[in-house]
């Protein structure tokens, strides 16, 4: 019997072109076959034997070409460009090298991104650049870095100036910390979630949430940057010659991104940023394996770890919101940004009112901070070593495969008329909201209970935040 990775291997093989559906499914046959008979033989050596594929054709297709990594952009060449007093390199990414610098004629500061001269021969690098540019400029969010002006000058050095964010990322304060208080974390991928929303109010889906790129700014403020994947939510599944393709970075996509699906919409970035989340708590990323070509058949096909969520390490509260949020099915996760937002904010307002203040971690920002956040120390254990790398030149990874059908629940929670879950009302009149068994460990996102039943809590004594809805039924259960 195949594996599901060796099935999501060959669907790959499929749809590069390198082999026939019906000559998979010999394969198969053969295999099982030879299983029967106390014969065991990997999937991709029977499609070898048989004569279907080469094992060179196996090897290329879970390696990508290899390419000369690129050569940053030198502080001589940046300072080419007439408008800006380039100073100095503060960054290099998978497609460009960033510089700080400031406006002549102004002297405001900014931060200069140059594209890498190696992808200037690809028309689909330059064609994003100028994307991200253009989206930039016309974005007005406080938490999403503001773009200024974007361009080429002569003939070799495509441009764009941007705000010039002074701090960490998420990234950054994982490496040096280690695992995020749950508290800290909350706060900073629901202020992500908020970028979201307003993302999607303009059509656009982001494809590259992850750590590295949401920004802690000295202001305070957390900031997502990088929108060189993003692209305009589509409505079906047409897309153009390579918005199909698999683009992010692989520890932290969708699974309908792993699987190539052109009709991406926000319930992908909303998964990633599940996988953010889970990575900031836990200290560990989702999936991994020795290649991208496992991880991305995880993303498809396995689910997360029920020893490590259940385990102890995360709080209940914690557990439902990264749940909800990686949900294979993208029909069981929250349907927009804002809808997570609203979601995190009500379950927080039952577990915790307390003031956050980023100065006990060390970072900027006062008492003006989203309330709910309960304050904790940053770094109890030492952090992954596990690093996500980011698909972004070379040879396009692209996937495709089935998974398997997430069952909705067979007794949903009855719904408002606005169509969001409320829990039903108890017996004998008094209306409850039922939260689980509150875990009490400093740094983690506790409740506040009833004195005779830890579980239950008056209606009348909630916070007035709106409509309550709390984890006590879970939309799909980890196995």
């Amino acid at each position: 019997m195949a594996t599901k990775s060796e099935v999501l291997l060959m669907a790959l093989a499929v749809k590069e072109g390198l082999i026939g559906k019906e000559s998979v499914q010999a394969g198969m046959n053969e295999q099982k076959r030879l299983a029967e008979q106390g014969q065991s033989f990997r999937l991709e050596d029977v499609i070898i034997k048989l004569g279907h594929m080469s094992a060179d054709q196996f090897k290329s297709l879970r390696a990508p070409a290899p390419v000369a990594p690129p050569q940053p952009i030198s502080l001589e060449d940046a300072r080419r460009i007439p408008i800006y007093e380039i100073h100095e390199a503060i960054g290099q990414g998978g497609m460009a090298s960033v510089f700080s610098a400031t406006l002549r004629d102004t002297g405001e500061p900014r931060a200069v991104k140059i594209l890498y001269r190696e992808h200037l021969a690809n028309k689909q690098f330059v064609d994003r650049f100028l994307r991200e540019g253009k989206l930039l400029k016309s974005f007005d969010c406080p938490s999403i870095a503001k773009g200024y002006e974007y361009g080429r000058a002569g003939k070799d050095l495509y441009f764009m100036g941007m705000e010039l964010i002074q701090g960490p990322s998420l990234q950054d304060m994982l490496d040096k910390d280690g695992p995020f208080d749950e508290n800290m974390a909350i706060h900073c991928v629901t202020e992500a979630a908020r970028s979201l929303a307003y993302m999607q109010s303009k059509g656009i889906v982001h494809r590259d949430i992850k750590p590295d790129n949401i920004m802690w700014n000295s202001d305070g403020r957390v900031m997502l940057v990088d929108l060189g994947f993003a692209t305009p939510i589509k409505q079906d599944a047409a897309a153009d010659e390579y918005e199909s393709e698999t683009c992010g970075t692989v520890q932290y996509i969708s699974p309908e991104q792993a699987k190539g699906k052109a009709d991406l919409d926000i319930r992908a970035d909303i998964y990633s940023l599940g996988a953010t989340l889970y990575h900031l708590v836990v200290g560990e990323l989702p999936f991994s394996g020795k290649d991208s070509m496992e991880v991305m058949a995880k993303q498809v096909m396995e689910n997360l770890s029920a020893q490590t969520l259940k385990g102890g390490k995360i709080s209940m509260h914690m557990h439902y919101i990264i749940e909800k949020m990686m949900a294979k099915d993208r029909d069981i996760r929250y349907q927009t940004a804002q809808e997570a937002v609203e979601d995190i904010e009500t379950v927080l307002a039952g577990a915790a009112d307390l003031q956050f203040d980023p100065s006990r971690f060390g970072l900027a920002g006062g008492s003006d901070m989203p309330a709910r956040i309960s304050s904790g120390r940053l770094g109890q254990i030492k952090p992954s070593s596990n690093r996500a790398g980011r698909i972004s030149s070379g040879r396009t990874q692209r996937v495709s495969g089935s998974h398997p059908v997430t069952r909705k629940p067979s007794n949903p929670v009855p719904k408002t008329d606005s169509g969001r879950n409320n829990p039903a009302p108890s017996q004998g009149g008094q209306k409850t909201v039922r939260l689980p068994n509150p875990r009490r460990t400093t740094g983690r996102i506790t409740a506040t209970a009833d004195e005779n039943d830890p579980g239950v809590i008056p209606e009348e004594s909630q916070p007035q935040t709106g409509q309550v809805r709390f984890p006590s039924v879970r939309k799909r259960p980890i196995q």
